[in-house]
């Protein structure tokens, strides 16, 4: 489906966004909690509770505002919350980095020299992470959130640490070391990065806390408890993992041997790194293929040069080791040897990594400044010094800034993906949905784009469905059909193209063609969305009675569906279950639901459940709203049929055939209205009718039975 055309989000939702966000139903609800801690399978929050809570509070915080968060809506600050949420967790983590890293030169093992200049050092490390560029993916895109929160809570697990340790005090430590084990917990369910805090702060007491590794690992006392409660932590993310959250996309049974993905991560991490020192170049996606060649061979020598300076600095300089050890564990989980199959790079995955080389950025600029005011002016060499720090943080800003606004525009943040890795299938695909997204969709240019994904590689499949989609709506319903068919025999399970293809057999109006598709959808992945469109082809088919079930699940699914609560009230009622129908139809009209037909079919329940006083007054309502639609005045017919009213009955009735004449349906109900006035003639020369019309239409066929079976007694 294409967005709807009007004013836009200023950053709208990007790629994964769509269905970890937008299309994300357990974040819309906060209670019970288990609904939002358990976040559906295959999306970017699935394994992470915790990041799918936090987006959570983000909805429930757009709802109490009045923001309008329906799919594909064009309210502006649909999109506002989850920004807003993004850079403060953001800004939290600076500040939490500022927090460590000035305790740390503060503390007991460094030298006076360190200590006396831990706060500008800190802020200097604090405020170029903060602004450098490389942070954009991870703050303008939403769903990278789960980088985040995971980062606030790596940091917080740390400065916890650190800061029991430097308390006298027994209670405040042990409230410290408290904070710091529910820190690391909250990160196990944010994402698997955090899987290495415990070890971190193992770390980080031999470097900055203890002089050798056998006086580290003597755990005695409170020690003692407090790392094996992190360690503790661990067993929830594991569980994750093993039960598959993430299997469909991370793992070594995916396609891609691990000895492949570490060679392409070799290219990556020193791509990394240049971007560090040189922030030009930046993309949102490089693509699902692995590197070959010699592509990955300068970054595997840096990278064995690194990782043998960090274990000989463990012996020599431990500090420095430290910060070694910290970008190397944090980039262990995504680029390593575990098989990430839907991303060679991203460049979120430094987020928290950036901070190491910025301390030693840092650290060798204040080193080095030293050396040269032992030969002149110290005061001259601090001003200095804060002119640099304050003239990079201006051109980080501005750096970041101007990336900030290709973030704003999701065909300039494509094109230039697909520029930079021409054979990114997604690249091609994703700038297809920002064409389509604009007003009007340029359908051309974006089945242009699509068919280019597909060329280079017809193995990602979200553009299959979207190329029927675009050929659809440029009037190829042949040839969208025939590329809907050829997706699902690729893969039978894939349930965008399964649910696409239900759709567009219901548009064709071909409803037994439109229930296999359909349930398979609920059978792999229930949701209210999947329920209504079943639940529409089950009536069509004359099966009201799974229709109701259906729209029942999907009210348990989003309890505030108003489509839904209407739909399940004119289903019920379609039957003669008006005493239920009541219920649904009166909260959808409370919310605000007030169309011609939730007042006919209001009308046709309260009917049936004997409330004839209310009949009228809703029959009018629906009759004032109904702007000559003559489905209306049917259903207005029926109810006022129902209420034992037949004249009123068949005044709404005749006009509704005046403007459809050549309705079955109508036909039958004056029928019965002839029928109840003693006109039985008349009656059966209209069931005859509407079999002419239909001769499938067996609301007819029963009543003429049952005309002729009174005649017969």
């Amino acid at each position: 489906d294409f967005a709807k055309p009007g004013k836009q989000p200023i950053n709208p939702f990007i790629y994964d966004d769509l269905e970890s966000i937008a299309g994300n139903v357990t974040i819309r609800r906060l209670w019970p909690l288990t609904v939002p801690l358990t976040p559906p399978a295959d999306v970017a929050t699935s394994g992470r509770p915790v990041a799918n809570l936090s987006l959570a509070l983000n909805y429930a915080a757009n709802a109490a505002a009045g923001v309008d968060q329906a799919p594909g809506g064009s309210d502006p600050n649909q999109t506002t919350g989850y920004h807003l949420g993004n850079l403060l967790l953001h800004l939290l983590a600076g500040a939490l980095l500022f927090g460590v890293v000035r305790r740390t030169l503060r503390g007991p093992r460094l030298a006076e020299q360190w200590r006396a200049i831990g706060d500008p050092v800190a802020a200097a490390v604090a405020a170029i992470w903060l602004l450098h560029p490389l942070q954009t993916e991870a703050v303008l895109y939403l769903t990278q959130r789960t980088e985040l929160l995971v980062s606030v809570f790596y940091l917080a697990t740390l400065y916890g640490a650190i800061r029991a340790w430097d308390t006298p005090d027994p209670a405040r430590r042990r409230r410290w070391f408290a904070v710091a084990v529910a820190a690391c917990l909250a990160g196990m369910g944010s994402k698997e990065v955090m899987i290495s805090a415990p070890m971190m702060v193992l770390l980080y007491e031999r470097a900055f806390r203890f002089g050798s590794w056998r006086e580290t690992l003597s755990l005695r006392g409170e020690r003692r408890w407090f790392h094996l409660a992190l360690w503790a932590t661990t067993l929830w993310l594991l569980w994750f993992i093993l039960m598959g959250a993430r299997a469909e996309t991370v793992g070594f049974g995916l396609g891609l041997p691990w000895y492949r993905y570490l060679y392409s991560q070799a290219w990556a991490v020193a791509h990394y790194l240049r971007l560090a020192v040189w922030p030009v170049g930046l993309t949102i996606d490089y693509g699902r293929d692995p590197m070959t060649g010699f592509a990955g061979v300068p970054g595997a020598v840096l990278l064995v040069a690194m990782g043998a300076a960090t274990l000989v600095a463990w012996r020599k300089v431990p500090p420095l080791a430290f910060v070694g050890s910290w970008f190397f564990l944090l980039l262990a989980p995504s680029s390593s040897v575990v098989p990430i199959r839907t991303e060679m790079a991203a460049e979120r995955r430094i987020y928290l990594a950036l901070a190491a080389i910025v301390v030693l950025a840092v650290v060798g600029a204040v080193t080095l400044a030293r050396r040269r005011a032992a030969y002149g002016s110290a005061a001259r060499s601090r001003v200095a010094a804060f002119a640099a720090v304050g003239a990079l943080c201006v051109a980080l800003a501005a750096g970041t800034w101007a990336r900030a606004t290709t973030y704003r525009d999701p065909e300039a943040l494509w094109r230039e993906a697909a520029a930079r890795v021409p054979t990114n299938a997604r690249a091609h695909h994703n700038l297809a949905m920002a064409l389509t997204s604009q007003d009007p969709p340029r359908l051309e240019e974006a089945e242009q784009s699509l068919r280019t994904a597909i060329r280079v590689d017809s193995g990602y499949l979200p553009a299959w469905p979207n190329l029927a989609s675009v050929v659809g709506a440029q009037g190829n319903t042949d040839e969208e059909g025939a590329l809907l068919e050829a997706v699902v025999a690729r893969s039978p399970r894939y349930i965008t193209a399964l649910q696409q293809l239900g759709q567009l057999y219901i548009g064709l109006g071909e409803w037994n063609r439109a229930v296999i598709p359909l349930e398979r959808v609920v059978a792999y992945a229930p949701s209210d969305e999947a329920y209504i469109a079943l639940a529409t082809t089950y009536k069509a088919l004359n099966r009201p009675g799974d229709a109701v079930v259906l729209l029942q699940r999907a009210l348990e699914v989003s309890p505030d569906r108003e489509d839904a609560m209407a739909y399940l009230g004119s289903t019920l009622a379609d039957v003669g279950r008006g005493r239920e129908a009541v219920a649904p139809l009166e909260e959808a009209m409370r919310r605000g639901v007030n169309s011609a037909f939730i007042y006919g079919t209001l009308a046709l329940a309260y009917a049936q459940a004997g409330r004839t006083a209310d009949v009228v007054p809703m029959v009018q309502g629906a009759v004032d709203r109904a702007g000559g639609d003559p489905s209306i005045l049917l259903l207005g017919g029926r109810a006022m049929l129902a209420a034992r009213q037949p004249d009123e009955a068949e005044r709404l009735l005749r006009e509704a055939l005046r403007l459809m004449p050549a309705s079955p349906e109508v036909e039958t109900r004056l029928g019965m209205v002839d029928a109840a006035k003693g006109r039985r003639g008349d009656a059966r020369a209209r069931f005859k009718r509407a079999l002419a019309l239909d001769p499938r239409f067996e609301l007819a066929r029963q009543e003429l039975a049952e005309l002729d079976n009174m005649q017969g007694r």
